[in-house]
């Protein structure tokens, strides 16, 4: 979404709004508007700078949802 690259599917967090709640989709099934990020870092910074998941999702995204996709990119990059 931020960098453009093309990646396998499990290269990448899947962010669901369902409702007004948005969650970090670890299965890659969950209903709902999505939006694929990269697993690093950068390009999460990248996103919360760009402001991508407010307009992919049409709405206010809060800080913890970004806090949330780092710390998940550092423990799947780790496994």
């Amino acid at each position: 979404m931020v960098c453009r690259q093309r990646r396998e599917k499990d290269e990448l967090i899947r962010v669901v709004r369902v409702n007004d709640e948005i969650i970090i989709d670890q299965s890659g099934k969950a209903q709902g508007r999505g939006a694929y990020l990269c697993k690093n870092k950068e390009c999460i910074n990248q996103a919360q700078k760009r402001k991508a998941l407010e307009r992919a999702f049409s709405g206010k995204v809060d800080v913890s949802v970004y806090d949330k996709l780092v710390q998940t990119a550092e423990e799947l990059n780790e496994l």
